[in-house]
């Protein structure tokens, strides 16, 4: 899962990777002693944070083959003679840039409680912010049918995908190849290893999730204290991942509805919401509303910034009010929001091209697609297929790089215990996902909080982020399957 941080809103973008088509097996670690060191420097004039690159090869089964490069940031814990070793951060997406959210003094505010004890480090994962990054352009352009109502609409949304992955291709060649999950958690021990660390402390959210899990099934000897929060079970399979979103957005938005009816800080309050948005979607339909320096604002745009906005992170900030002031603005002709934060238009390759390779859409012909579109609006009549599992399915129709590893479970053994948290009410990784995985990896704490509604429990609940420190700080886990709130 990845995070967009525009405006100040940090927009939830959660994806999942996988492990490759090979079987699921232990990885030879990197050697406790660095191949390569980083050569840290302030990520800026006198700033606290350090930033250096890792470099490592550009295809993991040829070592002394071609490189790339990694941006790694660190924040050096207050107390180093009692630190506890490096506590690694992925934000989620894929390519979610955690690096470069260091480097602009973020790490104090998400990680406060932490900054006694461990270094904190994150990294950009290859193909995005600092690293050796993609740029190709959208993953769904403005224009192009995301939700096709006929074979030629389908055929239309299948040749842009197809377009955009080709012109990536000739533009990046063999970086394109090598960005799955599993190639991730390679980079991520050599991070491991380069801090001169025999154990990874680390901590993921959303998409960072999967590629923790994916990190234990390659390296289980070298994991240490690891959480898992916001879980994508890689399990469920593309239709099942679209529908359980579907459903779960489905109640967030009657749950900010509720919020409009209660709370008189909203821009809705008074109004019938769903009737609000109703309107103002085939309104947009038919006439889009015109915003300076971007694309029309289509119905479909309006549609493709729930899974953006509805999940809430409040720790960061809360979405649901800008949200219904974007809504109410567009009542009046002002489509702005929509235009900066909709996945429709969203230049995010990196997030488009892990995807692909790790989370096939598998769709089998515009019958397979109006099928799957019909399941979304029957088990969420207002929301449909406007979910990431529709947005990954329709970026990836057409791409030409085949997938590494289609769905399949994700079984973990022989590490110390994981924790996997998730709020009860989680848009955009529902609670079964974490409930699924935590049956993969043997011998894991499960804990749901009960007391936020918001995509990650550490983003959302006090609980769980107590719970949370309390494993990474003082190694104290709850019981196997336990609640908070």
């Amino acid at each position: 899962m990845e995070k967009r941080w525009k405006q100040g809103i940090p927009v939830v973008m959660v994806a999942v990777g996988a492990i490759t088509a090979l079987l699921p097996g232990t990885a030879a670690a990197a050697p406790a002693k660095p191949l390569a060191a980083i050569d840290w420097a302030a990520c800026n004039p006198g700033s606290v944070e350090q930033c250096g690159k890792l470099t490592v090869p550009l295809d993991w089964s040829k070592p002394a083959g071609t490189k790339t490069e990694i941006l790694v940031a660190r924040v050096p814990a207050k107390d180093q003679v009692n630190k506890l070793g490096s506590l690694t951060f992925n934000p989620g997406g894929p390519g979610g840039a955690g690096a470069s959210i260091f480097a602009e003094g973020l790490a104090d505010r998400i990680f406060g409680d932490y900054r006694d004890r461990y270094d904190l480090v994150s990294f950009d994962p290859r193909g995005s912010g600092g690293s050796t990054a993609l740029a190709c352009g959208p993953i769904l352009r403005p224009g192009v049918p995301v939700f096709p109502k006929n074979k030629a609409q389908y055929d239309a949304m299948v040749a842009s995908s197809r377009a955009t992955g080709e012109a990536c291709l000739r533009k990046h060649g063999e970086l394109m190849r090598n960005l799955d999950t599993r190639t991730a958690a390679r980079d991520l021990d050599a991070i491991r290893a380069a801090l001169g660390e025999d154990k990874l402390n680390f901590i993921g959210l959303s998409y960072g999730s999967y590629l923790g899990t994916t990190y234990a099934q390659l390296f289980p000897r070298r994991v240490g204290r690891m959480v898992l929060d916001g879980i994508v079970d890689h399990a469920q399979g593309a239709t099942r991942f679209m529908l359980d979103e579907a459903k779960t957005m489905e109640d967030t938005f009657n749950r900010f509805a509720a919020w409009c009816d209660r709370d008189a800080s909203c821009a809705l309050h008074g109004q019938d919401v769903g009737a609000v948005w109703d309107k103002l979607v085939a309104k947009a339909d038919k006439t889009p509303l015109q915003v300076p320096d971007h694309p029309p604002v289509t119905g479909d745009t309006m549609r493709l910034t729930l899974p953006a906005l509805m999940p809430k992170t409040g720790l960061m900030a809360d979405s649901w009010p800008p949200l219904a002031e974007g809504i109410a603005q567009a009542v009046k002709g002002d489509g702005s929001l929509f235009a900066q934060t909709s996945y429709l238009g969203a230049y995010e390759t990196a997030y488009a091209a892990v995807s692909c390779m790790d989370l096939p859409g598998e769709l089998e012909g515009y019958a397979d697609a109006k099928a799957r579109l019909a399941m979304a609006k029957a088990v969420a009549p207002r929301v449909g297929a406007a979910v990431e599992g529709w947005v990954i399915t329709a970026a990836c129709s057409g791409w030409p790089v085949e997938p590494s590893n289609p769905w399949q479970p994700t079984p973990v053994k022989g590490v110390p215990p994981i924790l996997i948290t998730s709020t009860a009410h989680d848009p955009s990784t529902p609670v079964s996902n974490a409930y699924g995985l935590a049956r993969q990896i043997r011998g894991s704490r499960l804990l749901v909080t009960d007391d936020a509604i918001g995509h990650t429990a550490y983003f959302n609940s006090a609980c769980g982020r107590a719970a949370i420190a309390s494993y990474l700080i003082d190694g104290k886990l709850p019981p196997k399957r336990s609640t908070c709130r």
